[in-house]
C-alpha cells in the first residue's frame, strides 16, 4: 500500500474518531439522565468532632468510609489561632468563613455570617439536626447561632428558638424551656418512639438532661435518630439538609481514652452506613463526612493498633474529609474548611 493511500485512512479515521467524539459530548450535555444524577435535592452533613484520619482506622468491618466515592483533606485552622476550637472549626464549615476561637456563626470581626443550614431552609429545603451532645452545644450551635461566645448558653438558645432546625434530636433538657420551644412551633417529645408517632411538622426530641450516654451505652440512639429525622425531612418535596455530629469522639480524644473513641467510631461509622444506604435508594442524596479538628494526636503504633496519644487537646493537623452519591465527585483534593459550604450549595438543585 502506497503512502498516499495510508495517508488517505489516516485522515478518514481521524475525522470519524472526531465525530464520535462530538456525538459522546453532544450526548452527555444533553441527556436528561446526566443532568438528573448531577442534581443535589438531599444534603446529608456528618461532623466526627476530633476525628482524624487515624480515628478512621479504629473501626472494624464493614468500614462505611471506605465506600466513599472521593476524599480529600481540610485545613483547620481558625482566624485566630493555628489550632482551632470547636467553636470555630464549626462556623468555618457551616458558615464558610474563618472566625475567632469561641465565636458562633460569625466572622472574625464580629458580623453574624448566614450558615449552608439557614440558606437551604431560605430556598424551601426542610432542615434538621441530630447530635449526640446537647443541642447547644458549640458544633450544632454553629449551624443556627450568631453568638460572640459559645459559652452565652441563654443568648444561644434564644437563636435557637428563632433559627433553629425545622427537626432535631439531641440532648439539652437542663436548659431548654419547653414552653419556648412550643411557641417556636415544635412538637416537643422526650423519646424517639413518641417521635414515631409524629406525622409531620417541627419536631424537638430531647433525649437528655444534657449530652446523651457514652458509646456504647446509648445504643443505636444516634442512627435510629437519624431514622425519625429523615422520616419527617423527606416529606418536603424541595429536599432536606440534616446536620449529625458525632459529639464525643472529641471527648474520647481529650480523655485519652483508647476503647471509649473505638466504641464512638463504631457508632458513627453505623450512622454513615445508613446514610450511604439511604443515598442509594434515593438518588439526588449526598452524604458528606469530616471533621472540625483532630483531638489527641491520635497514633497507632504496632500490630494490635493500640492507642497512643499525644496530647489531651486539639492538635492542628489537616483533617479528612469524605463524600458519597449524587455530586460526590466534585469534593476531593485539599482544601480550607471554609470552601465547603460554597462548593455544596453549588451542587444543590435550588
Amino acid at each position: 500500500m502506497d503512502k498516499r493511500k495510508i495517508s488517505n485512512i489516516c485522515f478518514i479515521l481521524a475525522i470519524v474518531l472526531f465525530a464520535v467524539s462530538m456525538i459522546q459530548d453532544w450526548t452527555k450535555q444533553d441527556s436528561p439522565t446526566t443532568a438528573q444524577q448531577n442534581n443535589v435535592k438531599n444534603i446529608i452533613f456528618i461532623i466526627g468532632d476530633g476525628m482524624g484520619a487515624d480515628q478512621m482506622n479504629l473501626v472494624t468491618a464493614p468500614n462505611h468510609f471506605e465506600r466513599s466515592h472521593s476524599i480529600g483533606f481540610s485545613k483547620t485552622y481558625s482566624a485566630s489561632n493555628r489550632v482551632t476550637d470547636s467553636a470555630a472549626g464549626g462556623t468555618a464549615l457551616a458558615c464558610g468563613v474563618k472566625t475567632n476561637n469561641g465565636v458562633l456563626g460569625m466572622n472574625a470581626d464580629s458580623v453574624p455570617v448566614q450558615s449552608i443550614m439557614q440558606e437551604l431552609r431560605q430556598s424551601g429545603l426542610a432542615t434538621g439536626e441530630v447530635a449526640s451532645c446537647r443541642i447547644t452545644h458549640a458544633t450544632p450551635a454553629a449551624f443556627y447561632a450568631h453568638q460572640i461566645n459559645r459559652g452565652m448558653d441563654a443568648e444561644i438558645l434564644s437563636d435557637l428558638y428563632k433559627y433553629g432546625p425545622d427537626v432535631f434530636v439531641a440532648g439539652g433538657n437542663k436548659l431548654l424551656v419547653a414552653d419556648s420551644l412550643t411557641q417556636a412551633g415544635y412538637q416537643v417529645t422526650y423519646s424517639l418512639d413518641s417521635m414515631a408517632a409524629i406525622a409531620s411538622g417541627k419536631v424537638a426530641c430531647i433525649l437528655a438532661e444534657e449530652d446523651m450516654p457514652t458509646a456504647p451505652f446509648r445504643g443505636d440512639t444516634i442512627r435510629k435518630g437519624v431514622e425519625q429525622t429523615i422520616r419527617l425531612l423527606e416529606k418536603d418535596e424541595d429536599g432536606f439538609f440534616l446536620f449529625i455530629e458525632g459529639s464525643q469522639i472529641d471527648w474520647a480524644g481529650h480523655g485519652n481514652e483508647g476503647e471509649r473513641l473505638r466504641a464512638e467510631m463504631q457508632d458513627i461509622n453505623r450512622v454513615i452506613g445508613y446514610c450511604m444506604d439511604y443515598a442509594d435508594a434515593h438518588p439526588g442524596t449526598l452524604v458528606f463526612i469530616t471533621a472540625d479538628h483532630e483531638t489527641g494526636g491520635l497514633s497507632l503504633p504496632g500490630e494490635e493498633m493500640s492507642t497512643v496519644f499525644t496530647t489531651g487537646q486539639h492538635s492542628g493537623v489537616m483533617v479528612p474529609f469524605y463524600a458519597y452519591g449524587t455530586g460526590a465527585e466534585q469534593l476531593k483534593g485539599v482544601h480550607e474548611n471554609t470552601d465547603f459550604k460554597a462548593l455544596l450549595l453549588s451542587l444543590v438543585n435550588r
